[in-house]
């Protein structure tokens, strides 16, 4: 799937899945985005057990340059029903600002509601996901491999009650 953003009156990027050739690139942006204290995050261990990646469904940024400017990945897992959790994402610091990461979200969203599921679980923050149609996770609903802020615990519904069976410690799908 390929899709054209356009950002201000200069700036475009196609939206892709992601494919091998995206990984050395996508490393860099991860690395000018968070640095290494981002394999120290809640999130990285929810990967480590398991989750399964999703290139198909994980959107890539590249400017018209070629150049990987952003990324979001999706992984498989599972909380009493299939589910997808969202991460990282993230856009190149150079690149910030102009709704590039928004743009990778719904992409990555729409993505994983075109494949059918139940929700998308992330740990971000809720001022930037909120307007994307995200809502807290109820307390003590699903339970993470390591310690969260609740307040940054959020989740999406894909479809009509998809979330309602949700429970338990978020592991890899079966």
């Amino acid at each position: 799937m390929r899709s054209r953003l356009t950002l201000g009156a200069d700036v475009s990027y196609a939206l892709v899945a992601e494919l091998p050739e995206h990984a050395a690139p996508i490393e860099r942006v991860l690395a000018r985005a968070f640095g290494p204290g981002r394999f120290a995050k809640t999130s990285e261990r929810v990967r480590e057990q398991g989750a399964v990646f999703e290139p198909a469904l994980s959107r890539v940024a590249i400017n018209d340059a070629g150049a990987v400017m952003g990324v979001c990945r999706i992984w498989r897992v599972r909380a009493g029903v299939e589910l997808y959790f969202l991460g990282p994402l993230a856009v190149d610091p150079d690149e910030q600002m102009a709704g590039l990461g928004a743009a990778l979200t719904r992409a990555a969203v729409d993505a994983c509601r075109a494949n059918g599921g139940n929700g998308v679980v992330l740990v971000g923050a809720a001022r930037f996901f909120q307007p994307l149609g995200f809502s807290l996770v109820p307390l003590g609903a699903i339970a993470l491999p390591g310690p969260v802020d609740w307040g940054r615990f959020l989740w999406c519904e894909l479809r009509p009650g998809g979330l309602s069976a949700a429970r338990g410690p978020l592991s890899a799908p079966r």
